[in-house]
């Protein structure tokens, strides 16, 4: 989670998201990527929490029409364990830019913290918020627990997010940025982003060029690959980063398939029924009308 400075652009995206104007105060963006084009990312969600004089963007993904999936660390404060209050979420959903007028935001009427989240580890690292109007932006498939060894060392993937492109950029970044990585071994996370519990956790990182990586404003954001039918499908969420987001040291996220029967769980409860039909009477039959020659 990246606390805010509170100018700039960070006024108009107060604005847009109908805050007030506060003193705002960390989390993860992408860094050695590239901004992305308006439609790429439909699933993706940017997300501030409001509290106090402070605001915190972290990113988030659309699993089901009235929640995203997020990271736990953006929904709890790490040293108390208390549940932030929904009343201070602002998400934006289905554009790259949350400035762009007419940005579809919604407030948020639950927050659902991963229950096994060891904050003094950052262990299960994932939360859910119920938006108080659901999105019209697509859900993105997640991955299955039995699709956990299709992702392994070596796979290529993408990571999304908003924020910080270099440790020392001040400002938030305008617009989604995304950059291609390559998940590693798990023999290789356990050695090289300690502490890493490799049953729940995926690490990346992009050789040989080493530029890319995840950085302050992107926590809670995916971990994309590709399923073989070519689908995207989420397999990773951002939480913590190494050395002043070095893109020579891993990108760490949960496993989406160790927490997808949670997940599961909750989109089933918050699936909408579709309506009742309005009377019990036969549909009328559509006028007729001349051939079209």
């Amino acid at each position: 989670m990246r606390r805010l400075a509170s100018r700039g652009k960070l006024a108009v995206v107060l604005a847009v998201l109908s805050c007030a104007a506060l003193s705002v105060p960390e989390a993860l963006a992408v860094v050695g990527g590239a901004p992305a084009q308006e439609g790429t990312f439909p699933s993706l969600a940017y997300v501030v929490d409001v509290q106090g004089r402070y605001v915190y963007q972290c990113t988030g993904t659309v699993v089901a029409p009235s929640l995203i999936l997020t990271a736990g660390h953006c929904a709890e404060d790490m040293r108390s364990g208390v549940v932030n209050k929904a009343s201070g979420y602002r998400v934006v959903t289905g554009t790259v830019d949350p400035m762009m007028p007419g940005a579809a935001v919604s407030t948020v009427l639950g927050v659902i913290v991963y229950p096994w989240f060891v904050r003094r580890v950052d262990d299960g690292d994932a939360a859910l918020l119920v938006l108080s109007t659901p999105t019209e932006a697509p859900p993105i498939a997640l991955a299955r627990r039995s699709e956990a060894r299709s992702f392994s060392g070596g796979s290529p993937a993408v990571v999304a997010g908003w924020g910080i492109a270099s440790f020392e950029q001040k400002l938030p970044t305008e617009a989604l940025r995304f950059a291609g990585t390559v998940v590693q071994a798990r023999k290789w996370c356990t050695g090289n982003a300690r502490p890493f519990y490799a049953k729940r956790e995926i690490c990346t990182i992009a050789p040989p060029s080493y530029a890319t990586g995840a950085c302050s404003g992107d926590s809670g954001g995916p971990l994309l690959a590709q399923r073989p039918t070519g689908e995207p499908v989420q397999i990773g969420i951002a939480v913590h980063v190494y050395g002043r987001c070095s893109t020579r040291r891993p990108s760490v996220f949960v496993s989406v398939a160790s927490i997808s029967s949670w997940v599961s769980t909750w989109i089933a409860a918050y699936k909408v029924s579709p309506p009742p039909p309005a009377s019990s009477a036969p549909p009328a039959l559509p006028a007729a009308t001349s051939p079209t020659p």
